[in-house]
Parts: C-alpha cells; structure tokens; sequence
C-alpha cells in the first residue's frame, strides 16, 4: 500500500535534481528513496546498490542530499562486506557531517551480528562521546535492533549513566525503551529503572512506559481491522 503511493512520487522526482525543483523537492527525494528501499523496492535498491558502488569507486560521487538514504539502502540489503565499505569511508571523511552520516545510517542493518557491531563501534574511541547516542538510537529504531540496543544499554547503564547527563541521556533513555509493544516490555522497563538509580530521567522513563502500554493497547485494539483495510487496498 505504502509502495504504491511512494512510487508515484519517487516516478516524479528521480534520482537526479533538476534545475527547476524546490528545496523541498530536495529533501523529499531522500525521503522517499529512503523508505522505498525499506519497502523492499527492487528497482530502488538496485539503483542505490548501483550509485554506491560508483560512489565508492570515485567514479561518480553520491550527491549529499541522497547519501544517508543509499547507506541505509545498500547496507540493509547487504551483508558484512557493505558494513566494511562504510567503515572504510566513515574513517576516510575528513568531514564530521559526513561521519555522522554514515555513522548514522550503520542501524539500518537486518543482520542482528552486524547490528552488534555497531553498538560496540558507537562506544568506541572512533566515534565522539556526543554521537555515539545517536548511533545507538538508530540501531533500535527497527524491529531487529530494539531488542539489541535495550540490552546493550542494560549492560552497559553505568557506561551511560557516567558519560551522559541531560539531555543526551533522556533522548538515549527515550528512543531504547518507548518502541516496545507488549506488557511484558513495559514491566522490564519499568523494573529495570527502579532497580538502578539513573538521576534524571524519572520522567522520560514513565512516559516511555506509558508509551509501551499505548502500543500494546492499540495492535490489540486495531490490528485486524488494519490487516483487513490493506489487504482490500
């Protein structure tokens, strides 16, 4: 359902900018070939797989504005070797928006060894203090990688909790625990924060367990009706 509608748009705007399109045009690109690519577009990853290897080769640079969208592409539908590649380039930037953005894309992976990877890359001297929180949350914004990052960041809590303080540790604490779905989820969380002091983050805590609970409320309450609708559509 959502392909079909990307699709059209992607049709429209392409890979490549044109002189005429709007800085928003701009951003969409990235947009939709990101999620398209998520989609399992075939085409899509094919073309990405195709602009990487040119990318890597120098023999046509990626464009800023599409890079994060085709590091996530490839990487996802790649293994150990396009996890490699990005390792190459991410310690060949001299830029750190360009490291911050393949660092970034690194949780798109599927393979729960490569994701494993990355969280002990985030806590490595290669990535600054600052991002590596960021590294973290993106490796538990999928289904595969939530599980790795709670228990990574379970091991791990004196780490954080002597490292980060404000904001950086309330959004870690945040985007590792709120993507859970179930009460069972929400129990361990819940448990976990009460069994270790971690100063500061009471109340992003309670929320991400109210969070929990809303997610496990609603796929009980609307999953067959939503499974229906986009079976009919």
């Amino acid at each position: 359902y959502q392909k079909k509608i990307l699709k059209k748009v992607s049709k429209r705007l392409g890979w490549n900018p044109n002189s005429k399109e709007t800085h928003l045009d701009t951003l969409l690109r990235g947009l939709v070939l990101g999620r398209l690519s998520w989609l399992d577009d075939d085409s899509t990853i094919e073309e990405a797989q195709r602009r990487f290897e040119a990318h890597v080769n120098s023999s046509q640079t990626l464009p800023a504005d599409l890079r994060s969208a085709c590091y996530k592409t490839v990487l996802r539908a790649g293994g150990q070797d396009v996890y490699d590649t990005l390792l190459k380039l991410y310690r060949a930037a001299d830029l750190h928006e360009e490291k911050d953005r393949i660092s970034r894309a690194l949780g798109a992976a599927r393979d729960s060894d490569i994701l494993a990877r990355v969280l002990k890359f985030a806590i490595s001297e290669e990535v600054r203090a600052q991002d590596t929180v960021f590294v973290i949350i993106s490796v538990a914004m999928s289904r595969v990688g939530r599980d790795l990052a709670w228990r990574f960041f379970v091991d791990n809590w004196t780490l954080f909790n002597d490292r980060y303080k404000g904001y950086l540790l309330t959004r870690l604490v945040k985007f590792i625990a709120e993507n859970f779905a179930t009460e069972t989820s929400a129990e361990e969380v819940e448990g976990f924060f009460k069994l270790h002091d971690i100063s500061g983050t009471e109340r992003t805590v309670q929320q991400a367990v109210e969070t929990i609970r809303l997610n496990s409320a609603w796929l009980q309450r609307d999953t067959d009706a939503i499974r229906n609708y986009l079976t009919s559509n």
